[in-house]
């Protein structure tokens, strides 16, 4: 579908529900919601507008949609911002699919609006009230505190930028006069984010930022910068007025204080947002609009477009490398799509075969590592030969120089089997070291399993009865992590939650591949 983007100019804003909601129809991608002229000329200052701002972002996808980007453009109620003209000069958006208003256009004296049409040609022209211009209708309610400040400061991760952040950054603009300083994590801040493997590198999320506030804003002065720790550039700015934290980091603030008052820097206010309840909020999921919600949303589903096929590969079968840590789910995951119609190889099952007694890799194994790895019944102990080999990486790789070749062999061989006799179309093909191992280079796609670290250690502890000791020794020497398995793959599941919710991801990833390939499976 084509990018679509609107610019609703509105004057009746008590209507703001009716009149976003008849937008839904145009099927936009962006929308900007500028302020009439007469709105800034009937409130006191653009902060008047703040419980109301945060309030239509909170509702937004009710009357939207998911899928719409709503920038409420608050420089509008600026004086050097509140006028046609001024609309028409903006930098962004830089193409208008559409010009909505929520009046009657004949009811307007100036024709101001001419600007707008002039500015970009070709745009349609959509009136989705016949109410008149001169009838200004504000918020019922509108914002008592209008102190601003020059300077004003805030720090968040930013990923994935969702109604919160633009609460909060909105916010922070309504409140100062000449700046705005936004400290956005990364490194070490990121770590205890759920599934941080998803979060968008910091570059990113730094131009994302900027983007929104020049949206919204053009006429402060932004500074977007990476922080490595909680205090960012407030513990050595003396021209910081003002820091805006949400509840769930107000603490945050006063810890910025404590530490501007060591350095001998002046204190700031603490301006506190409350944080949005999301109103879609599934089981599994936080109750609060979040960014955790939104990396959740996308497991299972494509984290980029589906590439052409290797040429040295055969288009059918359709083969996708899984791969996942111990303890991740894996198995589980295999199971789900055996189910679903997928042939299924799984590697681990492969080498355990390779290492029984008359296969070729037996003698090899035997031959490197001593007997003593053999039990009485003369099959190789597998626990014994792990101890071995994951308390030494030059032995470990000395196993899996033996072992690699002779199960890439026997994979080819099941796939083959899975496609000329069974029929499959599509094989799932399953390995711990599919990335080390390179055999993700004859894959048509990558999916991974993830967990935290801490959940894989305690499904050791609890499924292998392995002390805490030995379960973290194993859970340290996977070959990838899983920010290495998740910048590889196509489709990542993460098996934290519950059972269904699990289901539903692979359920979502099948009904993707299936709708691309168009196979009847």
């Amino acid at each position: 579908m084509p990018s679509r983007t609107g610019i609703l100019t509105a004057v009746h804003l008590a209507n703001i529900a009716k009149t976003l909601s008849a937008t839904r129809p145009y099927a936009l991608s962006t929308l900007y919601l500028q302020f009439h002229p007469q709105v800034a000329a009937n409130v006191s200052c653009p902060r008047a507008l703040g419980r109301f701002v945060a309030s239509v972002y909170q509702s937004s996808v009710t009357w939207l949609g998911s899928e719409v980007d709503l920038r409420i453009v608050t420089g509008s109620l600026r004086p050097n911002g509140g006028s046609f003209e001024s609309f028409a000069n903006r930098a962004r958006p830089t193409t208008a699919d559409y010009l909505f208003y929520d009046y009657a256009l004949s009811s307007s004296g100036t024709g101001g609006e001419r600007c707008l049409a002039e500015r970009y040609p070709g745009v349609k022209v959509v009136e989705l009230d016949t109410l008149p211009v001169d009838r200004v209708s504000l918020p019922p309610e509108l914002d008592k505190q209008l102190q601003t400040y020059r300077n004003v400061v805030l720090g968040g991760t930013f990923d994935r930028i969702h109604a919160g952040h633009k609460v909060l950054l909105t916010q922070a603009v309504l409140l100062a006069t000449e700046r705005v300083v936004v400290g956005v994590t990364d490194g070490g801040m990121i770590k205890s984010k759920k599934l941080h493997e998803l979060i968008l590198p910091a570059a990113h999320r730094i131009e994302h930022v900027k983007e929104f506030l020049e949206d919204v804003d053009p006429f402060l002065r932004y500074e977007v910068v990476p922080i490595l720790d909680p205090f960012g550039p407030t513990a050595t700015d003396p021209d910081m007025d003002l820091i805006v934290v949400s509840t769930e980091t107000a603490r945050g603030g006063a810890k910025v204080n404590e530490l501007r008052a060591q350095n001998g820097l002046n204190q700031l206010e603490v301006h506190t947002i409350e944080l949005l309840d999301d109103e879609s909020t599934v089981e599994d999921k936080e109750d609060k609009i979040s960014s955790s919600n939104q990396r959740m949303d996308l497991l299972g589903t494509r984290l980029r477009p589906r590439r052409p096929a290797p040429a040295h590969i055969p288009p059918k079968p359709y083969i996708i490398g899984m791969i996942g840590g111990i303890a991740a789910g894996k198995s589980k995951m295999l199971e789900r799509f055996r189910e679903l119609g997928a042939g299924v190889v799984d590697c681990d099952k492969i080498g355990h075969q390779l290492y029984e007694p008359g296969e070729e890799c037996y003698e090899q194994v035997v031959a490197t590592f001593g007997r003593e790895i053999l039990a009485p019944d003369g099959k190789i102990d597998r626990r014994a030969l792990g101890a071995i080999v994951f308390a030494d990486r030059a032995k470990l790789d000395r196993l899996n120089e033996i072992m690699w070749k002779a199960i890439a062999k026997r994979a080819n061989e099941e796939i083959r089997t899975l496609h000329e006799q069974h029929g499959k179309q599509v094989v799932v093909m399953e390995a711990a070291v599919m990335l080390q191992a390179g055999w993700h280079k004859n894959c048509h796609e990558v999916w991974s399993c993830i967990v935290p670290r801490e959940e894989a250690i305690r499904r050791l502890m609890e499924r292998n009865q392995f002390e805490e000791r030995e379960a973290v020794r194993r859970v340290d020497a996977q070959p990838s992590s899983n920010e290495e398995m998740v910048q590889h793959s196509d489709i990542v599941f993460c098996t934290l939650w519950s059972y269904e919710y699990s289901q539903q991801q692979a359920e979502r990833a099948w009904s993707i591949l299936q709708q691309e390939m168009k196979l009847k499976l």
